[in-house]
Order: structure tokens, then C-alpha cells, then sequence
């Protein structure tokens, strides 16, 4: 009898103190898997991974492991990138240029850029009607010009123009995509735009306008991979998978070059020989190495135009914004 009553109080103990025990992390509920993701599609100038990933169907047959959707989404403009991301219609953003992040970060859209998209800095040119009237950047003083602004574009010539001691004080601003600007200054209704390849040929072909500076040594030419911050945190190895495949996507191109090049032109209807002369001017390499120290650069820069608040910590939001450890280790 004495012997039982212990065995019932031992055992009792036991079971008290395993339902007191703190719960193992592994029984804790993690977030579920979306039934979806939502990233945008960006084909030019010529984005080469992005036209071979979706022409391979590479993301939604990863996802597809996991009963996940993938669904790209047409959306070049910049402003609508970041918008559809601040909306939570979209998950990543492909192709995204890096003075947008910057000020969208700055204005509390809250991001982080996990990879490098591209560098083409010899791919922008500013371009000038060929009538004789501007000879070199001085001549844009009280000119017409257009070209997107809150863009590298933007960044570009105001760097331009600081190196002859002008400002955009100095000139007349026209806020329009490249494509309108394009247009606008093949109809003579602008003096002067900013171009990206492929456009940038296409319009110098016409006869109607000629190079006059390009952006080498004024901007990096960066476009970036973003992703919500939200999606981020909560599904980390999503993230991780989605950078594995745009990596798989890099290095079959590399390794299937003719190939790319027919996708890609066929993608932006454009000649087969155009795409491999611009070629070389892209580089799709997704390191981060260098690009905390071009958008802290350029932040500070945009903070002393005007363009971002003072009361902004340039250090804090490039800190906050770059984050490489979602890329790939192999």
C-alpha cells in the first residue's frame, strides 16, 4: 500500500512537471505558406534572366513543389513596382532601379533589397536634338527636358548638371516615362531627355537625336531585387528558393547564350544583333558587395537635393534596406 502511494505521487510529479516544461520551439506555429506569390516582370532594357526564368516557366515549377502559384506581373514603371509592394499585391520586385528604393524607403514603404539585378551605366545616355543648339551639357540652361522623375534618370542629371554648375533651377523639368520622352523629343517638343538601352538605340537610329553624355561616371546604373520586408521576415526560405532559381536563371544564360539572346529579342522585339551588342554592357552579377557603399552615396546625394528629408538617417535606411543574407551560397 505504502509502496503504491509513492509510485502515484512519483508519477504524478512526472506528469506535473512535463506539462509545466516550456513548449519545444519545433511545436511552435509558423507562418503558413502563401498560397501564391507575386513578383513583377521587367523584360527591358534587356533583362535576360527574367525572359529565360519566365519562358522556362523556372519560378512556378519550384513553387509548384509546394502547391504555391507563382504569377509574374507586367509592371515596368518604377512608382507602380513600389506601389503594388506597399499594397501587398506584390511579393518581389525584379529589375527595380535603385534611386526609386531609396526614396521609397525613405518615405516608409517598407522593403528590402536581397540581391543585385543589374549594373549598366554605359547602357543610359542623356540625348539632345541634332540641330547644332547644344553642343555640350552648359547648352541645357533654360531648356526643355524630359524624363522620370524619383529614377536614376533623375539622379543622373542632376549629377550632369552639377559638373557645369547648373541645377535643375536652371532648366525646365518635364516629368514623363522614357517611352513619352522618347516620343517627345523626336517630335521636337523637348530639347534634351535620358534614354535606357534599348530605347537608347532605337531612338539614335531614327536620326532624330545624338548622344551627348552617358551615365558612366555619373550613376552605377544599379537595378536591384526587392521584396516586402513582411514577406521577408515571415517566410525567410521563400525568399532564399526565389533567389536560387533567378541564380539558376543567370547561369543558364550564361551557359546557353544564343539561346537567351533569340528569347530575349524575341521578348522585346528587337533584332537578334542588337541584343548581343548590348550585351556587354549589362552585368547581372547579384553580389551586395559594393552596393551599400553606391546607395549610401547616392542617398547622401539625394539628401542634400532636396530629395529626402533632412531628419533622415542616410546611415540607418541603407543599413535597414540592403540585407544579403538571403542570397545564394553556392
Amino acid at each position: 500500500m505504502f509502496r503504491s502511494k509513492l509510485l502515484f505521487i512519483s508519477l504524478l510529479c512526472t506528469t506535473l512537471l512535463i506539462g509545466c516544461a516550456p513548449q519545444s520551439s519545433s511545436n511552435q506555429t509558423l507562418p503558413d505558406k502563401p498560397k501564391e506569390i507575386n513578383a513583377s516582370y521587367v523584360s527591358r532594357p534587356i533583362n535576360i534572366p527574367s525572359v529565360v526564368a519566365k519562358e522556362k516557366q523556372m519560378f512556378e515549377e519550384e513553387f509548384a513543389k509546394d502547391g504555391i502559384e507563382f504569377k509574374w506581373h507586367d509592371i515596368p514603371v518604377p512608382s507602380n513596382q513600389l506601389e503594388a509592394l506597399a499594397g501587398k499585391s506584390l511579393d518581389f520586385s525584379n529589375s527595380l532601379n535603385y534611386v526609386s528604393v531609396i526614396l521609397a524607403k525613405a518615405s516608409g514603404n517598407d522593403i528590402k533589397v536581397v540581391s543585385s539585378y543589374s549594373h549598366f551605366p554605359k547602357g543610359i545616355s542623356l540625348v539632345v536634338t541634332p540641330n547644332g543648339s547644344i553642343s555640350s551639357i552648359a547648352d541645357l540652361k533654360g531648356k526643355k527636358i524630359a524624363l522620370q522623375k524619383g529614377t536614376m534618370l533623375h539622379e543622373m542629371l542632376i549629377r550632369a548638371l552639377a559638373e557645369v554648375n547648373l541645377t535643375t533651377q536652371d532648366i525646365q523639368l518635364v516629368n514623363m516615362d522614357s517611352t513619352a520622352a522618347a516620343t517627345a523629343i523626336a517630335a521636337g517638343h523637348v530639347a534634351a531627355t535620358i534614354l535606357p538601352e534599348p530605347l537608347l538605340s532605337k531612338t539614335v537610329a531614327t536620326g532624330k537625336v545624338k548622344k551627348l553624355r552617358s551615365a558612366e561616371g555619373l550613376i552605377s546604373g544599379l537595378t536591384v531585387i526587392a521584396v516586402r520586408n513582411e514577406f521577408a521576415q515571415t517566410q525567410p526560405e521563400l525568399v532564399k528558393r526565389f533567389l536560387k532559381v533567378h541564380k539558376a536563371s543567370v547561369n543558364w544564360s550564361e551557359t546557353n547564350l544564343e539561346e537567351a539572346f533569340a528569347m530575349t529579342a524575341k521578348q522585346n522585339q528587337l533584332d537578334i544583333k542588337g541584343v548581343k551588342n548590348l550585351y556587354p554592357e549589362f552585368n547581372f552579377d547579384m553580389s551586395l558587395n559594393d552596393v551599400k557603399a553606391d546607395l549610401q552615396a547616392s542617398a547622401t546625394f539625394l539628401q542634400k537635393e532636396g530629395m529626402i528629408r533632412p531628419d533622415v538617417d542616410i546611415n540607418k535606411l541603407v543599413e535597414d534596406l540592403v540585407d544579403p543574407s538571403y542570397l545564394p551560397t553556392t
